[in-house]
């Protein structure tokens, strides 16, 4: 009876001895989504964000989010609704739905009223 505990007690310290080689954590890259901003509401930072060929998501960005476009303004906050962009979308088991890159595809299309009288000179 005392093999048994013997090699219960080894195959344990082999366990304990390679545990902390095989539980190091890799840092989650995300998902890459493409889509037009449909609404954002700044004060909460949520966006949502309807992705081509997909569903109608809501998600939050982060404090640190990175707003990659043209403009000197590279903070989020400058996002509109109509935006074509791309985002790095993490779930995570606990929390919302977050992107922390978030980059402008093509601005907003504003529209314009067009006047059918002729310009004057």
């Amino acid at each position: 009876m005392k093999a048994p505990t013997t090699l219960y007690l080894l195959m344990l310290t082999l366990v304990i001895a390679l545990l902390p080689h095989a539980a190091h954590a890799r840092r989650p890259m995300g998902t890459t989504m493409i889509g037009v901003v449909q609404k954002v509401d700044h004060t909460r930072r949520e966006i949502v964000f309807a992705q081509e060929g997909g569903p109608v998501r809501n998600f939050v960005y982060t404090i640190w989010a990175k707003f990659w476009n043209d403009s000197p303004d590279s903070r989020p906050i400058a996002l509109s609704s109509g935006m074509r962009i791309q985002v790095r979308l993490h779930r995570p088991l606990i929390g919302p739905d977050f992107v922390t890159q978030i980059s402008l595809l093509q601005a907003a299309r504003h529209r314009t009223v067009s006047s059918s009288a002729t310009p004057r000179l």
